[in-house]
């Protein structure tokens, strides 16, 4: 006899994967737990955000699936899970490698006193009245001592080769989740690598899904700013411009540092008029961002950005819309700059 709650955990997974299969949505324990959790009607937040969602992309990206899956399945999502097994696993090793540095320490404390003990009895003794027990005796204090003392010693090495090959799998392992992370740190939106996954999935619906622009925004005369203001400012003005955009975005649009002073922007849905005014409005709202000293809040510089704009043509590969989109970049650059200009 099946129990009811494995009765109905199969039929919420009969009613998952269907849906699934249906928006391209790849069947991985994450979205698996999204789509489960949704067709149980059990958070009716997440489903509106989910229906949402898939009105405006046709699917969920990766990065949304990630952020629903954090605020409404698992306050501690992958990345931070990992995050805090990696520290678990680091603090443990500190521990132990502190505790066999003090029974190492007790250990050559000990030793030290076999050592003054043996020397006293030596000059005791005194050469008429030393016998061959007396120095038998002390030979073997010391043998057992030392033999004792290379024990511990090469346990304590032991363990220290052990940390050393632990702390070499820590740094992988840690690489590893920098590299799987979507977020770019510095400023706040998400990263390169976000982009092409979320691009890639946007196209791999081909005419089935929504309609596809893409903007790539490159800031004016960025290296300026670090070659008169230093690189720390230059870092304000990537953050102040990553805040700008990220405050723009909303359901159908996603944000992302494509690299250095360059930020890239996907619209899902809507005409290639409406995505170049949304272009339009973002530039104005860099242009009225201003720099100033963080000392004395005295005005350094204003921002500008030059945008380039695509809208994605039927059959057209990501490659080819980005090439079109930067090409449409240049020529916002050659034109002066601080404007838009679309393929």
């Amino acid at each position: 006899m099946i129990s009811g709650s494995v009765e109905q955990a199969a039929e919420r997974l009969r009613k998952a994967v269907p849906i699934m299969v249906k928006h391209s949505i790849p069947v991985t324990p994450l979205n698996y737990a999204l789509w489960y959790t949704y067709v149980s009607h059990e958070d009716p937040t997440l489903n509106q955000r989910i229906d949402e969602v898939v009105s405006a992309y046709g699917m969920i990206p990766v990065t949304t699936a990630e952020d629903l899956f954090r605020e409404h399945v698992s306050p501690s999502g992958n990345y931070e899970t990992a995050l805090l097994r990696a520290k678990d696993n680091l603090q443990q090793m500190v521990q132990g490698i502190d505790r066999d540095l003090h029974a190492t320490i007790a250990d050559t404390q000990s030793f030290s006193t076999l050592l003054d003990e043996c020397n006293r009895d030596l000059r005791n003794s005194g050469h008429d009245k030393a016998s061959v027990d007396d120095i038998f005796g002390t030979l073997d204090k010391l043998l057992q001592g030392s033999t004792a003392m290379q024990q511990n010693t090469s346990r304590f090495e032991q363990r220290l080769s052990a940390a050393n090959a632990e702390i070499r799998r820590l740094r992988s392992e840690l690489e590893t989740l920098r590299q799987d992370a979507m977020n770019d740190e510095l400023t706040g939106v998400f990263n390169r690598r976000a982009f092409d996954l979320e691009l890639g999935q946007f196209i791999g619906q081909g005419e089935r899904g929504p309609a596809i622009h893409l903007a790539l925004l490159d800031i004016d005369h960025f290296k300026q700013f670090n070659d008169r203001f230093g690189h720390q400012v230059g870092d304000r003005v990537l953050s102040l411009v990553g805040r700008q955009l990220a405050a723009a975005t909303r359901v159908g649009v996603s944000v992302y540092r494509y690299g250095g002073e360059e930020f890239a922007l996907i619209f899902c849905g809507g005409t290639a008029q409406q995505a170049g005014q949304f272009a339009e409005s973002l530039r104005l709202s860099i242009e009225r961002l201003v720099l100033k000293d963080s000392r004395n809040g005295e005005r350094l510089t204003n921002i500008t950005a030059s945008i380039g704009v695509a809208s994605r043509l039927a059959g057209e590969s990501a490659d080819a819309l980005v090439e079109r989109a930067d090409q449409a970049l240049y020529r916002a650059k050659d034109a002066g700059r601080n404007r838009v200009c679309q393929a």
